[in-house]
């Protein structure tokens, strides 16, 4: 189905777009996990004590499920 035009769509955002409107280190911090990285390696590349990446995991993925959760086009 196609939405009319001038009415904004309720399918909902995808995955990649969801993560760029995320902050550079959450999108970097989830993109790392994602393909297998270690806590001390993503530390490493984010420049942070290893022991705040699994919090930083944890909001990142927090927000990109609240974002992944909306209707695209809804993101300020």
């Amino acid at each position: 189905m196609t939405v009319p035009p001038g009415l904004p769509s309720l399918s909902p955002m995808n995955r990649e777009t969801a993560l760029a409107t995320l902050t550079p280190a959450y999108a970097e911090a989830l993109r790392l996990r994602d393909e297998g990285a270690d806590h001390a390696t993503i530390a490493r590349q984010l420049a942070l004590p290893v022991e705040a990446v699994p919090n930083l995991l944890e909001l990142a993925q927090a927000k990109l499920d609240t974002l992944l959760a909306l209707p695209a086009g809804e993101v300020d």
